[in-house]
């Protein structure tokens, strides 16, 4: 029934009353004003809950919109994200392969001479009547050392920048041997030491080509700082064990350690104290140990920085 209809129909009720009772005529008035009340506050609940009702709606809207906008800035800079995360790997291989190449220029440059000093001495010694069999037995035996030294120097390098791509099994000690034969000239040239105080071989997993780039930053980041502080003692000291469940990795220096103020940063993206630094080669090694469920972290002491890593041991 709608209200002008109650009205009406109050009205109706209301006139038939005064032909009643006096006191029934009241008594009609009091409850028809006692219903108009009633109906007017119900009306205005209702009027209110239709408003009510109408901003929830357009708040539910405008919700949804932002969600919507949400959702897709949030996928924007995720795929931002990514895109600057493999501009940063790509960067760090190449980086990584500039080290590389130098390295193997420095190990190929030793036998290359070595040859050139066979050849010299076979035509001297041959003017001389001194080339005989066992003369030339010696002498290729020499010559295949030095051809294998070079074999296996660039064997090393191309496995270093294999892609592989699954995680598997690795011993530790050899993994950093590997690094330290493919390094051993540019260490040598720069007189630097390197120590493993470990002997017992770890088996832990990951993608080892992705380690080997882990140990190699933080070595050639011990090189630099030797040499950018004119250090006369330069010494490297790596060791390894297990403890309570984990591998624990140490590499330390003697370079006079990290400054307080940028230590902190050392793993941001592109922080480089160096003029020609990138920035990027311990911020991939932090990325590596994450993603190897580990954790990297420095910090200084006595003699130098000390870098350490954690990581999960290979289930027997």
């Amino acid at each position: 029934m709608t209200k002008e209809k109650t009205r009406e129909l109050l009205n109706t009720v209301i006139e038939l009353s005064r032909n009643a009772h006096p006191d029934i005529h009241q008594k009609v008035l009091l409850l028809s004003k006692q219903y108009m009340q009633d109906l007017r506050f119900r009306t205005m609940l209702v009027d209110q809950n239709t408003r009510y009702n109408e901003k929830l709606q357009r708040q539910e809207k405008e919700l949804t919109r932002y969600k919507y906008e949400l959702t897709n800035l949030v996928k924007q800079e995720t795929e931002a994200h990514l895109r600057n995360e493999k501009i940063l790997q790509q960067q760090a291989k190449m980086a990584a392969m500039g080290e590389m190449m130098d390295a193997v220029a420095h190990q190929w440059k030793q036998p290359l001479n070595a040859l050139s000093m066979y050849t010299q001495l076979l035509e001297s010694d041959f003017d001389d009547g001194l080339v005989d069999s066992a003369y030339i037995h010696t002498l290729a035996h020499d010559v295949d050392e030095q051809i294998e030294h070079m074999i296996s120097t660039l064997t090393e390098f191309r496995t270093f920048f294999r892609p592989d791509k699954e995680p598997e099994p690795f011993g530790l000690k050899r993994c950093i041997q590997t690094v330290m034969l493919l390094m051993k000239d540019e260490l040598m040239r720069n007189l630097i030491e390197v120590h493993i105080e470990s002997e017992k071989e770890i088996i832990i997993t990951g993608i080892e080509n992705e380690f080997k780039h882990l140990i190699l930053n933080i070595i050639t980041n011990a090189r630099d700082a030797f040499v950018e502080r004119e250090r006369k003692q330069r010494a490297i000291f790596i060791r390894f064990h297990q403890q309570n469940g984990n591998v624990i990795l140490k590499i330390e220096d003697n370079a006079g350690g990290i400054p307080e103020e940028i230590i902190k940063d050392i793993f941001k993206p592109n922080f480089t104290s160096k003029e020609e630094g990138t920035g990027i080669g311990l911020y991939m090694s932090a990325q590596i140990a994450q993603k190897m469920s580990g954790q990297l972290y420095v910090a200084n002491t006595e003699r130098g920085a000390e870098f350490t890593l954690e990581v999960q041991p290979f289930p027997n």
